[in-house]
């Protein structure tokens, strides 16, 4: 049959194969509802893995953007984090989007915004265009990780997004390793801005890809047409989600977890191991290296964990609570070696995983054609600790260097441990408070729930 949308559908029996016709592309889709499903969310993974590349980048760059454009930690940080307000407020439009569009469009637009957002800041005179280079690139990436939410909850239900979650989270982690020790390898043969140029050609290459792999019909070869437009219908979504005490409680947790990650590994990481053990950024990048290397293994392990005690809220707790024992080691504990330093970094990031269980509670809380839009909402949150980590701790180091007469080298200012540990010592407070937090969070696992 043929329906109004042009597009000719072959309705599968048992477990066969679907055969479609999309009349955008004309192409014949032969593939079966799994595999298909799988590489969609494959793209979209992969996106989010760049998307996180060019997160953290700046990470090996900090020097030579100081030294670049004359400038300290602070306005460093506030720079770096103009990505976190471009990505922290495109969440809930781009989850209202992805939920009644489609992934399709949305995501090939995201990859060229960042594609733009890169070259503008690889060729950028200034520190100030460097930060609208920036926002393109966060506004584009928000969309990354919200993807691959509405593809599983649409091609494997909500009772696979725990684990797809965690995949996408080991991809993501993959991208973020690229951004340190091989980025900064990359770094050794060029300069900063060629670099830049690079990861720009990167995500035309993905948008292309995009276009040819995503598709905005349901599992069933069927579209479903919403009034997107309505604002009605974006006020009743909002509202039905914002409601929701959990919501807000998930969101806290989630803000307070983010900040090893936001405030520490995505920028001053590789600064304070290059002071901690005095190595090169290079070598520095490769110890941060380990830190998202330890989430890439843990987050996919979490639900395992998770469902192994019968609890997804005690897992909450234990994930804050490590994470903030061993973070704790790592930063302060005198007479490391290198390689224990980033064993402590592997195992943190390990623990911080469990926080990215919060997204699957989010989705459980809320209706499903409704989980691209309440984890655009808790996401956003989750990143706003990036907007205000990274210029407070560029400030916090900033005043212990003014205080103890810091001097300057090769033209931007030389923290040294002393001024890191300082400025660092938020981090552990803030994932003590969330373990506190999590003790409000309503049970979801599915044999406890009320």
């Amino acid at each position: 049959m043929k329906d109004e949308e042009g597009m000719k559908v072959f309705k599968r029996t048992g477990d066969n194969e679907t055969n479609t016709t999309d009349g955008l592309t004309g192409t014949m889709n032969t593939l079966n509802r799994p595999y298909q499903g799988f590489l969609m969310w494959l793209c979209a993974a992969t996106f989010y893995g760049f998307q996180f590349l060019i997160r953290v980048s700046p990470n090996v760059m900090t020097h030579q953007l100081m030294a670049a454009f004359d400038v300290q930690a602070c306005a460093l940080g506030v720079m770096v984090s103009f990505y976190y307000w471009g990505y922290s407020l495109m969440q809930i439009p781009a989850g209202l989007l992805l939920d009644n569009i489609g992934p399709r469009r949305p995501l090939v637009a995201a990859c060229l915004l960042c594609f733009f957002g890169c070259v503008i800041f690889g060729m950028g005179s200034n520190i100030y265009v460097l930060a609208t280079g920036r926002i393109l690139m966060g506004i584009g990436s928000a969309f990354g990780f919200l993807t691959t939410v509405r593809i599983v909850s649409t091609w494997f239900g909500t009772e696979r997004l725990g684990l797809f979650v965690g995949l996408t989270l080991m991809v993501g982690t993959f991208g973020a390793i690229s951004g340190s020790s091989p980025l900064g390898a990359l770094l050794t043969l060029t300069s900063w801005r060629n670099c830049m140029l690079i990861l720009a050609a990167f995500s035309a290459i993905l948008s292309i890809a995009a276009w040819k792999v995503i598709r905005d019909d349901d599992p069933h070869g069927e579209r479903t047409k919403k009034n997107y437009f309505s604002l009605t219908y974006v006020l009743l979504s909002m509202i039905e989600i914002l409601k929701n005490p959990q919501t807000w409680i998930y969101a806290l947790y989630g803000f307070l977890m983010y900040v090893p990650l936001s405030g520490f590994a995505d920028l001053w990481a590789t600064p304070f191991m290059e002071q901690q053990f005095k190595v090169d950024y290079t070598t520095a990048s490769g110890g941060v290296f380990s830190f998202y290397v330890g989430m890439s293994i843990g987050a996919p392990l979490w639900p395992f964990f998770s469902t192994w005690i019968q609890s997804h809220k005690k897992a909450l707790i234990i994930s804050a609570l490590l994470t903030a024992f061993f973070i704790t080691i790592a930063f302060y504990q005198n007479n490391l070696t290198f390689f224990q330093s980033c064993l402590l970094l592997g195992i943190t990031g390990a623990c911080s995983g469990g926080q990215f269980l919060a997204f699957s509670g989010v989705a459980n809380i809320n209706s499903r054609d409704r989980a691209a839009t309440a984890s655009g909402m808790h996401n956003m949150i989750c990143m706003f600790s990036g907007n205000l980590m990274q210029p407070l701790l560029g400030k916090l180091l900033q005043m212990n260097w003014s205080e103890r007469g810091g001097t300057f080298l090769a033209g931007a200012p030389d923290y040294n441990l002393e001024d890191f540990r300082f400025a660092l010592g938020i981090i552990p407070i803030a994932l003590v408070m969330a373990a506190f937090v999590t003790f409000l969070v309503k049970e979801t696992f599915p044999q406890k729930s009320s």
